[in-house]
């Protein structure tokens, strides 16, 4: 059985972390805001107890989370006599890169190393490092422990074992696990969501509509359970506002900058749900 490191412990890393210990896989997870960590393990709880009094979980699920479940105060605690190690940290690049540069050169070959990103490819992140056989995207969407899917993605160099053991242990945690054939930014549904984001955001730029009612043209008219705004503060404003400026210095293209109330946001620190605040209150 695999013994899971997760590196991350946010609203993701946190749930990711969750998922393995009530699937029974002894689990440690680092964050280096070990306050925010606390609050986000205690947050998980709470939400975990709330779906298993409706019915959606098995009490031994939670007994599972208390006792495999285990934080570490340094990413090579966390990591030690890990055979799958999960990063869930801010979707920027640099930061995941110089975590991955650290923790390849200090792991055996064998022990795989997945990402949570879903619009910076494992092939990124493996250049530098040491194996990168063992690379592979395996993106949870938030709630995690809510969510029923786990979408996998992986360079050409990885080999065929670790795509196997991220499938099953998705698997295991209870999430339905799709698998891309190619490399592609975004995946499947962070791509499809973009091209509907992207034109909402540009009716709300363009002054055409208030960004409510353009959330809920969306929910009465196309049926969505969210609209793009509200999916925005669920998932993070950051993690919008960095992958739209991935794809800018790609292209250098103006129209691909993020927009400016976008911007504005996050250098708010405006960030949505996790924040307290982003297009709409939360506090």
């Amino acid at each position: 059985m695999e013994k899971v490191g997760v590196i991350g412990g946010g609203q993701m890393g946190s749930q990711i972390a969750a998922l393995a210990a009530m699937a029974g896989y002894e689990t440690h997870i680092y964050d280096n805001d070990v306050e925010n960590l606390k609050s986000k393990i205690k947050f998980t709880e709470d939400n975990l107890k709330n779906l298993i009094d409706k019915g959606r979980y098995e009490k031994s699920k939670l007994d599972n989370f208390k006792q495999y479940l285990k934080t570490s105060e340094t990413v090579d605690e966390a990591i030690k006599n890990k055979s799958f190690v999960i990063e869930a940290v801010v979707e920027r690049l640099d930061v995941k890169l110089e975590i991955f540069e650290n923790i390849s050169s200090k792991l055996d070959e064998k022990v795989v190393l997945a990402t949570n990103s879903s619009f910076i490819p494992a092939s990124e992140l493996a250049k530098s490092c040491e194996h990168p056989s063992r690379f592979i995207n395996m993106h949870f969407f938030y709630p995690p422990i809510r969510m029923d899917l786990v979408e996998i993605s992986y360079p050409k160099e990885t080999n065929k074992e670790t795509i196997e053991r991220t499938q099953n242990l998705g698997k295991d945690m209870g999430r339905t696990v799709i698998t891309c054939k190619k490399e592609t930014p975004g995946f499947i549904v962070n791509r499809m969501l973009a091209a509907l984001t992207d034109e909402a955001y540009k009716l709300y730029d363009e002054g055409i509509a208030d960004f409510k009612d353009i959330d809920i043209a969306i929910k009465k008219g196309l049926n969505h359970p969210l609209g793009p705004f509200e999916l925005s503060d669920y998932s993070g404003l950051d993690i919008h506002y960095y992958a739209k400026l991935k794809i800018f210095n790609e292209t250098n293209d103006p129209k691909d900058y993020p927009k400016e109330f976008l911007e504005e946001k996050v250098k708010k620190g405006e960030l949505g749900v996790k924040s307290g605040k982003g297009f709409y209150d939360y506090s």
